[in-house]
């Protein structure tokens, strides 16, 4: 069983492609090649890389 709940709502959709680009995401298990999209662990770091770039995605880069 896995619980999952909202957090907050994301400024934009975030990209697959910007996902990938970014160096904090580099071994998480969900971006590999080959991984089944299922229910996948996040690392905390991980969870804190992605929530920063969703609340980062409805600005311009360098904001």
């Amino acid at each position: 069983m896995v619980d999952v709940r909202a957090v907050e709502p994301f400024a934009a959709l975030v990209p697959l492609e910007r996902l990938r680009a970014t160096p904090a995401l580099a071994g998480m298990e969900l971006l590999r090649r080959g991984s089944r999209l299922s229910v996948q662990p996040v690392a905390p770091a991980e969870f804190a890389a992605v929530l920063a770039l969703g609340r980062a995605a409805g600005r311009p880069r360098g904001e």
